[in-house]
């Protein structure tokens, strides 16, 4: 009995150290997004499409695989996609 309960604790701290990991990357990776839109509101954006990396001249966080700020109907937004097919739209 004891055996299987810390077998149990153990599959739930392995859960648990995921979701914190998956949370932390996906909030670098947010807040990247909108740092790079709030200099292209800085920039004025004149292109459709520009390269996060072209507006921030630094590197993305681990695990993001691309980050484009886009101009939709007079609004600026990210998309960052991480690995895994994750992608977030983050607006100013």
């Amino acid at each position: 009995m004891r055996t299987f309960l810390l077998i149990l604790l153990a599959f739930v701290a392995g859960v648990m150290v995921l979701v914190a990991a998956f949370s932390w990357q996906g909030r670098a990776a947010r807040e990247y997004g909108r740092e790079a839109v709030q200099a292209a509101q800085r920039a004025g954006l004149s292109a459709p499409e520009r390269l996060c990396t072209d507006l921030l001249s630094r590197k993305p966080p681990a695990g993001v695989q691309s980050c484009v700020v886009r101009a939709e109907d007079g609004q600026l937004s990210a998309v960052v996609t991480l690995e895994g097919g994750r992608a977030f739209r983050v607006r100013p």
